[in-house]
């Protein structure tokens, strides 16, 4: 099963949060959004863990990295129609529209991704 990662998942790792266990288990090989790696490098800041500790995580864990391109913006803009303004953040979509994509499974730690009719999957880590 192929998997489209979500910031929190990598953030649940990092920050051995609930659900580190289950996250760590579906990660290797899966597939990050640049916009949620971007998240990453941001939490990380804000949370005084160093940028180069998720970094390194990644790229170890073989974690694919997937441009933010033309069609996966449009696709992710569209998704903002499919809950209340402010449910789904532009990180949230830019990776349930890589799952879609790819055909893949959404992993999240965020409960309202599954309430939600999403075009894809979703698995919770928590």
């Amino acid at each position: 099963m192929t998997y489209a990662i979500d910031t929190s998942v990598i953030m649940a790792i990092l920050l051995d949060e609930p659900g580190r266990d289950v996250a760590a288990r579906r990660v290797s090989g899966a597939v990050l959004n640049s916009v949620n790696l971007a998240e990453i490098i941001t939490k990380c800041i804000e949370m005084a863990v160093p940028p180069e500790v998720a970094k390194a995580y990644i790229r170890d864990s073989n974690i694919e990295v997937a441009p933010f391109d033309a069609e996966l913006a449009v696709a992710a803009g569209d998704l903002f129609k499919v809950a209340k303004k402010g449910v789904l953040s532009l990180g949230d979509r830019a990776c349930i529209a890589t799952a879609i994509r790819l055909n893949a499974t959404a992993l999240t730690a965020d409960r309202v991704w599954s309430t939600l009719d999403l075009p894809c999957p979703v698995e919770l880590i928590r």
